[in-house]
């Protein structure tokens, strides 16, 4: 019985293994340094990340499947920078003070963008 348990146990371990690895690998990573350096990618064409960031924004993280799915994208900007977001988004309520978040249309699909007083936002697309 205990031979049947620890075969179990190992069998279980390698699917699990195999799920995280096929995960991983059509995930993908991408950094810039500037919003120009981003326009110039094919990031913002393929759709991975959306034209409602801010203008100023720079630091920019970008993590998306290439399957589809879970895009996320983390940058830091200029506070103040958000004239373009309030005229295309709208505008949500939150508990914090110091988070703004909006709900915007990225290619039609509905997008949560967090922009923190102290100058970092994210964009969540699911």
């Amino acid at each position: 019985m205990k031979k049947i348990w620890a075969s179990l146990l190992i069998v279980g371990a390698v699917l699990v293994g195999a799920v995280w690895l096929v995960d991983s690998i059509g995930t993908f990573e991408s950094h810039y340094e500037t919003y120009q350096a981003l326009i110039e990618s094919e990031s913002m064409s393929h759709g991975w990340v959306s034209h409602v960031i801010p203008k100023s924004s720079y630091d920019i993280f970008e993590t998306h499947r290439v399957s589809g799915g879970i895009v996320t994208v983390r940058f830091r900007f200029q506070p103040g920078d958000t004239k373009d977001i309030e005229s295309r988004c709208a505008g949500l309520t939150t508990n914090d003070p110091m988070i703004t978040p909006y709900r915007c249309l990225h290619d039609g699909v509905p997008v949560v963008v967090r922009l923190e007083a102290t100058g970092q936002g994210q964009v969540h697309i699911d």
